[in-house]
């Protein structure tokens, strides 16, 4: 399992070394210091392109969030393969959400955190969207904020959706999921 799912602190810290060499080789012109600058230099290209290498389960999740958010915006019927066949409920709220809700192309995911147990069968992504939604019965109804917190499950190698909660975007508090948020 890789250390970071962030590249930047490892390039941080051997860009700080490469600076410590640079500026020792400066003091001394030792060839040494020289040849570890651009060492310590080239470690941060390596880690970037390493980090890009390797994907984790949780980097796995949030693209699988990724992907049910633009399948929900295009309106796919596969949104509901997205669901476990044990959260029959979900599948209900899913199946009534794309009939009644269209979602903006201004569609904007950020602030993931993901949560993985130690044996990687069950994991929580926590994230926010944005995006104008029109609702069936209402109309245009601008720009909406959204926290969302999904629970999924491994199941036969693929991960599933067993729990959905939203999350009131100004105070954290847990609210219904089709609740119309005041703000």
């Amino acid at each position: 399992m890789w250390f970071s799912e962030n590249p930047r602190p490892p390039m941080i810290i051997a860009a700080v070394l490469a600076a410590v060499f640079l500026l020792m080789w400066n003091a001394n012109r030792r060839g040494l210091h020289l040849v570890l600058a651009a060492l310590f230099l080239l470690l941060c290209g390596g880690f970037y392109f390493l980090e890009q290498a390797i994907v984790t389960e949780g980097e796995r999740l949030q693209q699988r969030v990724v992907q049910l958010c633009e399948d929900f915006r295009d309106k796919k019927p596969t949104v509901l393969d997205y669901v476990s066949d044990t959260a029959p409920q979900i599948k209900l709220q899913f199946a009534s959400a794309l009939v009644l809700v269209t979602v903006g192309k201004d569609l904007r995911l950020s602030d993931f955190q993901t949560t993985m147990t130690k044996d990687n069968t069950e994991g929580t992504v926590h994230f926010r969207a944005n995006a104008s939604l029109n609702v069936v019965g209402v109309g245009d109804v601008g720009y909406s904020p959204a926290r969302l917190i999904l629970t999924f499950q491994r199941e036969k190698g693929e991960w599933k959706i067993i729990r959905v909660q939203r999350l009131n975007p100004l105070n954290g508090k847990e609210m219904e999921v089709l609740e119309q948020s005041a703000g």
